[in-house]
């Protein structure tokens, strides 16, 4: 008499083969994401920089304009940005910088 139970050996060459580039693909994406999420990452910082520099010059300008009937603070905007003087008055620049 023959025994015809078969014996198991485990699993075959193909299934092992097929999970074997499955978990290589799931590694290659994992390592994909993680670069992805670590270039976002860098990006929030960036622009949350930004965010904060925007606000910052927002309440300049919030200042600014509240001063805008303050007649010595125009005078000293033109004297700043555009070197303009007033009648009779001479500006001097420090050419050593």
């Amino acid at each position: 008499m023959k025994n015809n139970k078969k014996t198991r050996r485990g699993p075959g060459f193909v299934p092992m083969l097929v999970l074997f580039v499955l978990i290589a693909v799931m590694a290659v994406e994992l390592i994909q994401m993680s670069s992805k999420l670590s270039s976002a990452r860098n990006e929030q910082s960036s622009i949350a920089a930004q965010v904060q520099q925007r606000r910052q010059e927002n309440e300049s300008l919030k200042s600014d304009l509240s001063h805008a009937d303050d007649e010595d603070f125009i005078k000293d905007l033109a004297r700043e940005q555009l070197g303009l003087a007033e009648t009779g008055e001479r500006i001097f620049y420090d050419v050593n910088d």
